[in-house]
């Protein structure tokens, strides 16, 4: 019975929904039209050019040194391993000026001594300058460090397995000469006599890479911030029903506290997965939108999401006193989420300690989720962390909803 009051109650609230148009417009038509124009603002619509990350190196070393050595194979044409990737070679000097003159955003620098360190197996490193506000230079340049840093110790460290398989004795800490192991790009450093077997690494690519366009980051994001929007339909209906004493009328037929929250939030779910049907559907028939390898994941994002939102809008609803307020408090906390929570720029541009902070939010989790999934090409394994965030945050807003919820 109470499971029955449940469900009629959601099914008045979706009733209530479907015949308001204005209602109906906002959730469902107004968010496209965001997308459409800020994709518009951002590049080209259903296409993106795929323009190279351009890197800018420098290095302290004479020429014909490692650090020569891996610029060179790096910026080298037609390498399949440095695809997509444009690699420019500055001078000390010129690399320090251009950056104090904001020509450039950063660039990663080798040291003096960084051959010579490498080859005697002792520690040493790479610096990275880069300007404050360049938050997507510092990272593709530490990215490019380590990645750097990665190959050379692994090459080091195959080399030494080579030596001892094939009898040989490696020398002591470092890589090999010429003729062993290369690095990057198969360039070998001068000099020396090859020791042990030589290995020869090939880079193949499968397939081709296919960029990123702003739709396919623009409608996730908006179907987060859309959906949170609806907080203020709950909060609003639940106040107006308040002051017309109908909450009263069911509980006078037997309708417990629970039946009624519950009731709401699931005329809220249902609400939500209309906006989740109608965004996935136009976004993949009309936008064309690349869901990633797992569309079914993203759609499970999606409906944990909406659970959330018609949790946190009863308990808003809880908290309110007037209609007006439950709306004001609903649009308010809905724009914090969103700017906070990475609806209105990616999180994995923002700092660090503003990305720590945003996760404070179901946005955040929501959104990070979406990326992995949609823009990096996650397997549904790495958003665990992500759906059970969204499983907490649901459940903690609807018992605070529950423990809240009073007739006066």
């Amino acid at each position: 019975m109470s499971f029955r009051q449940a469900c009629i109650l959601a099914a008045k609230d979706l009733k209530v929904f479907f015949l308001d148009r204005g209602t109906l417009l906002f959730a469902l038509v107004f968010p496209f039209v965001f997308v459409v124009l800020f994709s518009l603002m951002m590049g080209p619509f259903f296409t993106s050019e795929d323009k190279p990350l351009v890197i800018n190196m420098a290095t302290a070393e004479p020429a014909g040194s490692i650090s020569h050595q891996i610029i060179q194979a790096m910026a080298a044409p037609g390498e399949k391993a440095a695809e997509g990737l444009q690699v420019r070679q500055l001078t000390p000097d010129g690399a320090r000026k251009a950056l104090a003159e904001e020509e450039i955003g950063g660039y990663l620098f080798f040291p003096a001594g960084f051959s010579e360190a490498v080859m005697a197996g002792k520690p040493t490193g790479l610096t990275v300058y880069f300007r404050p506000e360049a938050t997507m230079t510092r990272a593709a340049l530490s990215s490019v460090a380590g990645a750097i840093a990665s190959e050379i110790r692994s090459y080091q460290v195959m080399y030494l397995a080579f030596g001892e398989l094939a009898g040989g004795i490696p020398p002591a800490g470092g890589i090999p000469p010429a003729g062993g192991i290369p690095l990057a790009g198969g360039i070998p450093p001068a000099g020396g006599t090859p020791i042990g077997p030589r290995v020869n690494l090939v880079f193949e690519q499968v397939g081709d890479i296919q960029p990123s366009r702003p739709v396919d980051f623009l409608v996730p994001v908006y179907l987060t911030m859309f959906v949170f929007f609806a907080l203020a339909f709950t909060g609003e209906s639940m106040l107006a029903e308040r002051e017309s004493f109908t909450l009263e009328r069911l509980v006078s037929v037997s309708a417990s506290r629970g039946v009624i929250v519950g009731g709401k939030m699931l005329g809220a779910f249902l609400r939500g997965l209309v906006q989740v049907a109608i965004f996935w559907i136009a976004g993949t028939l009309i936008f064309h939108v690349r869901m990633g390898y797992y569309p079914g994941i993203v759609v499970l994002v999606s409906i944990l999401l909406t659970a959330v939102s018609a949790a946190v809008g009863v308990f808003l609803a809880t908290v309110a006193r007037t209609r007006k307020g439950a709306a004001s408090m609903a649009v308010f906390v809905s724009l914090a989420a969103a700017a906070v929570g990475g609806c209105w720029w990616p999180l994995f541009i923002m700092p660090r300690w503003l990305q720590t902070l945003a996760h404070i939010t179901p946005h955040a989790w929501a959104n990070s989720a979406f990326n992995k999934l949609m823009i990096f090409g996650a397997l549904p394994g790495d958003v665990l962390p992500e759906m059970a965030a969204l499983v907490l945050f649901a459940l903690l807003s609807g018992a605070l909803a529950w423990w809240r919820f009073r007739l006066q």
